[in-house]
């Protein structure tokens, strides 16, 4: 399977950053993200950079599964698609997915059969072989298996779903709302 960098558009989401040996003791925020918006040179930029406190940590991982993500992604399937196939896909409403721990992360991953629930699908069909997806999930759903199945390992799977085999070509995650 093709690697594939996944964009987070929107607003972004937050993250931690943990600075071992720094070489400046008490580096402002505004200097660190000066810093790392000077070094990705345009592929990334970080903002409203704060120091933050070790319970910040542990609530940015509690409340992370508990998020929905919209995916956009650009997918290819085997078999002609028509109208009729996107609007079963739309028609399908919310569903559970379960889905084994991916090949591709197993070896850092405990091997596990994760539920994950699928709020929505939307799919434009671009030309008889190319569509674009929009899925809404739970946080912590692997998408890239969910278009491609992994070896059967995700069901269902886009793949199931349309009945033909299906590649995605073309990830971003377009935004993140809290769940709750």
């Amino acid at each position: 399977l093709p690697i594939l960098d996944v964009r987070m558009l929107g607003a972004g989401r937050p993250f931690v950053v943990e600075v071992k040996h720094a070489r400046l003791v008490s580096p402002t925020a505004a200097m660190a993200e000066a810093a790392v918006n000077e070094a990705a040179g345009g592929v990334m930029k970080i903002h409203k950079l704060e120091p933050c406190r070790a319970s910040d940590m542990t609530a940015l991982q509690r409340d992370a599964e508990s998020h929905r993500k919209t995916y956009v992604c650009v997918c290819w399937c085997d078999r002609p698609l028509l109208l009729a196939d996107a609007e079963a896909l739309a028609a399908k409403g919310e569903f559970q997915v379960n889905q084994k721990t991916p090949v591709r992360v197993l070896h850092r991953r405990a091997a596990a059969t994760r539920p994950k629930t699928v709020h929505s699908l939307q799919a434009e069909v671009l030309n008889p072989h190319y569509f674009k997806l929009r899925v809404c999930a739970e946080a912590g759903m692997y998408i890239k298996e969910f278009v491609h199945g992994d070896f059967g390992r995700t069901r269902p799977s886009m793949r199931s779903l349309l009945g033909g085999q299906v590649e995605i070509l073309q990830l971003d995650v377009e935004g993140l709302e809290d769940g709750s």
